[in-house]
């Protein structure tokens, strides 16, 4: 069993006569922080600095939070009593108290609910910019350096929560920045400059903008991989200036409750150009209190926003009776989706659910995607059909982007239909080396769909190597349905040469019982390329097409599947114990 985490010191301890303590809280980067109980001012935070940073460090930066904080009084930051040292077992020990916040971090709050709703995000970015503003508003300005999730504190003690900048530590007046050297504060949340050494009142606002973000969106605007760099900052700021080079994408993408205001506020709070950015805190909390249209220099390529070449149109067709035999596959569909899809009452009697999407597997050319088209003009639904093409993207996160945008109109113009071939490319398995930024299009994906059929949306995928899907795609909520596609039988390949000779020149005696039977191993595409061979070679000859034309093409053309493909299907099949 792990041993509870204990500090310097314990429960029930009086510092400097003073404070009693309660417990500890845990240890931050600068020391450990425990709950106290001033002897007069009740419940505070005291911090016991690490005696390795008491070593290393000048006195007056220790100190420095305290001297900073005692010139602002303001509700939205966590006050700073005092800085002293105590006496134990013979060594001194520094330390510094704080109010106490019933509460948490943003931080703990994001790792719980990534994505927060936009009025709790909105409120809490307007409090604690007033705590910056307070900061920014100072003679001369005080400028924060290390604004981030894990240094605003939430106050539970309300009936909505309050936030509070807290950890001044790095903080310092704007006259005297020229006497730090190195970046500070938590990388991901600083502002081009700060790698340069270089630290405005714009350079907390950028910090301030990326939380923003990250609560409206669950995500950063940019994506980096600190894996194995250590503490190398000149690899970690490469990589950050690196990834920023590719411009952040709207939060709307991802936050359907942001508007287009909202979009341009956020985005020139973290514009890379200082010039276009909000120069203090008091400008950012204006223009997200304004409805003033926001000049923003911020580029986002419409190419690479979601597709519009695909909208949902509802298909009209014949449906299953322009599907060649097939005959099994047609009464699975039928019975185990389309009746539910149709006749929702009466299965909600029964309690059987609607299904929430349909894997469609099985070697090229059977047929897939026309099983589809037919499936949605059989059920009358809106249909969607989306290439890899379309969901593709050069931009960070553009491709979650797109995938999001995808579901949102399916939701907008449901009941829907999504088909989405080639599902491995998308959906690959993450086991093994599997590149980020396609763990987190995987992650994406997954959680759009999962039980999309509340939102009247039914998902087809379609794959020639469902092996090599990941798994989490075929869990009961996500796909309920796997169907085998595999070669068309005698009856189907019959009903292929008919569908397929239809409307062309050809004599009367073409017997398509023996064509079937000379086709067996035999795809539909397979079955399409040798009637456009035999009426091409009828063409050359100026003829109708006849029974030899056909038997000399199907002579000398190979079937497209080996028998070793099969047995892979047969294997995957045998396997999952799918249909």
């Amino acid at each position: 069993m792990t041993r509870k985490k204990t500090g310097i010191l314990s429960k029930g301890e009086i510092v400097d006569d003073t404070y009693e303590v309660q417990f500890f809280i845990g240890e931050g980067a600068f020391g450990e922080v425990y709950r106290v109980h001033h002897r007069y001012l009740g419940t505070q935070v005291l911090k016991v600095f690490k005696e390795t940073y008491v070593e290393t460090t000048d006195l007056k930066i220790i100190t420095r939070e305290a001297k900073i904080l005692s010139e602002i009084t303001h509700p939205n930051i966590v006050r700073v009593f005092e800085t002293n040292k105590f006496e134990k077992n013979s060594k001194s020990y520094y330390y510094m108290t704080m109010g106490f916040v019933s509460g948490e971090p943003l931080a703990r709050l994001l790792q719980r609910k990534p994505r927060l709703p936009l009025p709790i995000a909105l409120s809490i970015v307007k409090d604690f910019l007033s705590g910056l503003q307070a900061a920014h508003d100072q003679d001369p300005p005080i400028i924060h350096r290390d604004i981030s999730a894990d240094n605003i504190l939430l106050s539970y003690d309300k009936e909505k929560p309050v936030a509070l900048l807290s950890d001044f530590g790095l903080a310092q007046s704007i006259d005297q920045l020229s006497e730090i050297s190195g970046a500070g504060g938590k990388y991901p949340y600083l502002a081009q400059e700060c790698f340069w050494n270089v630290y405005l009142r714009a350079s907390d606002v950028f910090s301030a903008g990326i939380v923003l973000y990250c609560m409206v969106t669950g995500r950063h605007p940019w994506e980096y991989n600190f894996e194995n760099m250590s503490d190398d900052f000149d690899k970690i700021s490469t990589m950050i200036l690196s990834a920023r080079k590719k411009p952040a994408c709207k939060p709307s993408y991802y936050a359907d409750e942001c508007n287009e205001h909202l979009d341009d506020v956020i985005l020139k709070a973290i514009s890379l150009d200082i010039e276009n950015r909000f120069k203090t805190a008091s400008e950012f909390l204006s223009a997200l209190t304004s409805d003033t249209q926001i000049s923003s220099s911020i580029t986002t390529s419409t190419d690479e926003q979601p597709s519009e070449k695909h909208p949902p149109a509802r298909i009209v067709g014949k449906g299953f009776d322009e599907i060649a035999g097939m005959q099994e596959i047609k009464d699975t569909l039928y019975h185990d989706v389309i009746a539910p899809l149709n006749d929702r009452e009466l299965y909600e009697q029964y309690k059987v659910t609607m299904p929430n999407g349909m894997l469609l597997y099985g070697p090229p050319g059977c047929g897939k995607t026309f099983i589809s088209q037919k499936f949605s003009e059989e059920v009358g639904y809106n249909y969607v059909e989306v290439k890899l093409s379309d969901l593709a993207s050069t931009y960070i996160h553009g491709t979650q982007q797109k995938i999001g945008k995808l579901f949102r109109d399916a939701r907008k113009k449901a009941p829907t239909i999504i088909f989405i071939d080639e599902i491995d490319a998308l959906i690959p398995s993450r086991e093994g080396n599997i590149d980020q930024g396609y763990a987190s299009e995987v992650n994406e994906f997954l959680s759009q769909m999962t039980e999309c059929n509340k939102d009247g949306i039914f998902l087809v995928v379609a794959t020639n190597r469902p092996e090599k899907i990941d798994p989490a795609l075929l869990r009961t909520g996500r796909i309920d349905k796997v169907v085998y596609v595999g070669l068309p039988d005698s009856d189907a390949r019959k009903e292929m040469f008919h569908l397929f000779l239809k409307d062309r020149p050809t004599e009367s005696s073409i017997d398509t019982e023996e064509l079937s039977k000379l086709t067996e191993g035999y795809v539909s595409s397979d079955i399409t390329f040798m009637v456009n061979e035999a009426a091409r070679n009828a063409l050359m000859d100026r003829a109708n097409i006849t029974q030899n034309h056909l038997k000399e093409v199907i002579k000398a053309t190979k079937p497209s599947v080996s028998q070793k493909e099969l047995d892979r299907y047969k294997e995957f099949k045998d396997k999952r114990h799918f249909i």
